[in-house]
């Protein structure tokens, strides 16, 4: 990968020997310290290009966990730039640090290597979470009104329907409002 130095780097020298690893490793302990963070959506390239902003393969080999992660190592410290695209309603600051705190955590605890700093870029939002979620919410609706079966006092105010009249016509029938005064002057004497 063209972003992460593949020198190596001298992790530990004691009696019985030294311990290198390629820099690469740190971006890879660093990749998957980002997946871990609630609202990324996807590490990009540092070149932002249109292909690294909308691809969405899982992230299971290391090519693809180093993707967007770019690491500096100088003796014993290491800084870390990582370009993310966050999911649309996370807070951007919040999924930063989150990102910052568990990248610095990860690589101090699993190399024994300082971290001096973990830079995070927010190349885009993504929404593809958010049409998911419609999405699958219309179809559960469609599938919850194609097994419920007609609803039996629908069915029954449907065949007692009467004739249908035009929608301008109405008919107010004289014996009705002669019926109703009736009944109002009854109960008013009682």
């Amino acid at each position: 990968m063209a972003e992460n130095n593949m020198s190596d780097v001298r992790l530990d020298a004691t009696s019985n020997g030294s311990v290198y690893f390629v820099s690469d490793v740190l971006a890879t302990i660093a990749g998957l310290a980002v997946t871990e963070v609630e609202g990324v959506a996807n590490t990009v390239g540092g070149s932002g290009s249109f292909v690294d902003m909308f691809s969405r393969k899982a992230q299971s080999n290391s090519k693809n966990l180093t993707r967007g992660i770019k690491v500096d190592v100088s003796g014993n410290d290491v800084t870390v730039n990582v370009t993310i695209i966050v999911e649309y309603g996370f807070p951007v600051p919040e999924v930063a640090s989150d990102i910052q705190e568990n990248v610095k955590k990860a690589i101090e605890t699993m190399t024994g290597m300082n971290v001096k700093s973990v830079d995070v870029h927010v190349q885009g939002v993504s929404f593809e979470r958010e049409n998911r979620a419609v999405a699958e919410l219309e179809m559960t609706q469609r599938k919850l009104l194609e097994k419920q079966p007609a609803s039996p006092a629908i069915d029954a105010a449907e065949e007692k329907k009467p004739e249908e009249k035009d929608e301008d016509e109405f008919v107010l029938e004289l014996e009705d409002v002669e019926d109703e005064e009736t009944q109002k002057e009854e109960s008013e004497q009682k």
